[in-house]
């Protein structure tokens, strides 16, 4: 059996390398003298395995060990390799993170990163990924995306919905050219790219129903004076919920901001609904009191967190999002890009993992 385990492990015919996470199991068990079939039947399943060379089945020496007392793993050495193993993965996750978020060279910044469901992040985008680094508009673009998409292919509907950044950004060209006695209304046309069938790919009215109740929403993300921020509509309510992580930062501007896009949901939600007419399609608009970031470079993770998490529950003691330590919005950068790198849809999964060193490695 020696020699068949050296044979494999020369062969030039293997594509990938062995998963950290099995190799220490294998040597978690050669230390310890634990046998296969036995941490099998500890577990009550015993796989179907060719019969032992060494010991008949028949012999009395297996009859005998039926009898006996089970030996209990020492958890104390199981505690151990597990730490290992957890290092060592954590070690890798840290290299995959660095070789997503390092600074690009000249040549290297158009090099796809993530492609899939329809978008594409660039080293560039990645680089802003990294710790401290200001989130540009590519990474919440694709973040609003996939999770779309995963919740369409999880659920079978968008709950959800999330606008590209482009929506606001039409809002505040429209704010910035126009006044009072020469605003436009939105038609159709106007909103197309953001609530036809035809441009999502799914039809945004069947969403507000999921198992008879109707629980929608509605995310913009919002990129303005440098900062980001979120609106959160709720057809339902009508109500325009305004997520910013430095909610005591207002100016008029902003301010100006906030009353054009309750404006302009308002419009929405009649162009979403052919019966409503302007009277009665009034919504509310409510500042929410989410936890303060404690710098000026994590705006655009709060953001991110918004768009997964936040329902308007109040489930954190009196406030609807957690207060999130620096150490946590760091994880949340890696966990992030690194997710989206491994995900399995990511067409230059691949690719990148063996560019990293790390292809058959991350588990």
């Amino acid at each position: 059996m020696g020699r068949k385990r050296k044979n494999r492990s020369n062969s030039a015919t293997d594509s990938e390398p062995i998963p950290v996470l099995y190799q220490y199991q294998y040597l978690y068990l050669r230390y310890f003298n634990i046998s296969i079939m036995s941490v099998y039947s500890t577990a009550g399943s015993i796989p179907e395995a060719a019969p032992s060379e060494a010991i008949e089945p028949s012999s009395s020496a297996i009859r005998g060990s039926e009898n006996r007392v089970p030996v209990p793993l020492d958890t104390s050495n199981s505690q151990e390799v597990k730490k290992a193993v957890d290092k060592k993965s954590l070690s890798m996750l840290n290299k995959l993170y660095y070789f997503c978020t390092r600074r690009p060279k000249a040549h290297e910044e158009l090099s796809v990163l993530v492609s899939m469901f329809g978008v594409y992040l660039n080293r560039k985008d990645g680089y802003t990924m990294k710790p401290k680094g200001w989130v540009n508009d590519m990474v919440i673009l694709a973040a609003g995306k996939i999770m779309m998409e995963e919740e369409k292919a999880t659920n079978g509907v968008v709950t959800r919905h999330m606008f590209s950044p482009q929506f606001v950004n039409k809002v505040i060209c429209d704010l910035n050219q126009s006044n009072e006695d020469s605003y436009k209304p939105w038609c159709i046309e106007d909103v197309s790219l953001f609530i036809l069938p035809s441009k999502l790919g799914y039809d945004i009215n069947q969403c507000k129903l999921v198992n008879n109740l109707s629980f929608f929403q509605i995310f913009a993300p919002t990129l303005f004076e440098e900062h980001w921020s979120c609106y959160a509509f709720e057809p339902k309510d009508k109500i325009l919920y305004v997520l910013d992580s430095m909610h005591d930062k207002f100016s008029t501007r902003k301010k100006n901001l906030d009353d054009a896009m309750k404006r302009r949901f308002e419009e929405l939600l009649v162009l979403m609904n052919p019966g409503l007419t302007k009277e009665n399609a009034s919504i509310t608009l409510l500042r929410v009191d989410v936890p303060r970031q404690q710098n000026i470079h994590d705006c655009g993770i709060y953001v991110l967190k918004y768009m997964e998490i936040w329902d308007g529950s109040i489930k954190w003691q009196d406030k609807t999002m957690p207060d999130y330590q620096r150490k946590e919005i760091l994880k949340f950068r890696q966990s992030l890009i690194c997710g989206w790198v491994q995900h399995p849809k990511n067409e230059v999964r691949e690719e990148l993992l063996k560019a990293a060193g790390l292809w058959g490695k991350l588990c």
